[in-house]
């Protein structure tokens, strides 16, 4: 690939991220806000035809989508792990995760044709390398035994319940991965339902975390469980 270049002037939100992320303990070079510049620029434009993010939150993107976003790079141990974004939409959190931490190697499942046709868009156009999208939905993909046990992070930012995430986490996790699921405010009976049923699910540990978005100063949740050392559960 050829090497990244863009040269038009940042938007003053993208300083900004630059600002906020380094409360998250997240340091972001010159390259990696010009990547997100023009990561909204093309959600923006691709936005005016097809409906990849909604008429509000476009007008939010920097703070609702990637900050919110990168909030979860906290619970991300390792520098290349293998991770699948499911239901990604637009990206989240996936792509911002990837750019901030450009070693992970990266799946985005998604079964929308059209968001599909905008992730394979943006990651030729931010030569993001290590990064595939799988054009598929989970429950078509857990039939397929290549991918039990194949990732060391599971993420998902308000696609599923809780408890039918933990089912798919169980089976695309190895032994000691993690997931982690973005949420919103109120989910406490949601979580109190599942931490009950987790051991149950091969997790181990499951814990409900509140985090605060620097720009944004809403609350939501992120959830992080650990898979079991053994799996012996068949889908």
């Amino acid at each position: 690939m050829l090497p990244f270049c863009y040269l038009p002037i940042m938007k003053k939100e993208i300083i900004l991220l630059g600002q906020f992320t380094q409360e998250l303990g997240i340091e972001l070079s010159t390259l990696q806000l010009e990547q997100f510049d023009l990561y909204q620029k093309e959600l923006l434009q691709w936005n005016a035809k097809t409906n990849l993010i909604s008429e509000k939150s476009a007008q939010e993107i920097v703070s609702r989508h990637f900050l919110d976003s990168l909030t979860a790079l906290q619970f991300i141990d390792n520098q290349r792990a293998r991770i699948i974004d499911i239901g990604s939409g637009a990206g989240f959190p996936g792509i911002p995760l990837k750019i901030a931490r450009p070693n992970l190697q990266l799946y985005l499942m998604e079964c929308n044709r059209k968001k599909v046709s905008f992730l394979k868009h943006i990651i030729r156009l931010l030569n993001l390398t290590e990064t595939v999208v799988l054009h598929e939905r989970a429950e078509n993909l857990i039939k397929n035994n290549k991918w039990k046990d194949f990732f060391d992070v599971v993420i998902s930012r308000a696609a599923f319940k809780l408890s039918e995430f933990l089912s798919l986490g169980a089976f695309f996790l190895a032994p000691q991965g993690t997931l982690i699921a973005l949420k919103g405010r109120d989910i406490d009976s949601e979580f109190s339902a599942c931490v009950k049923s987790a051991t149950a699910s091969y997790f181990s540990e499951l814990f409900q975390h509140d985090v605060i978005s620097p720009l944004r100063g809403i609350q939501h949740k992120i959830i992080v469980g650990k898979k079991t050392k053994k799996d012996k559960k068949t889908f």
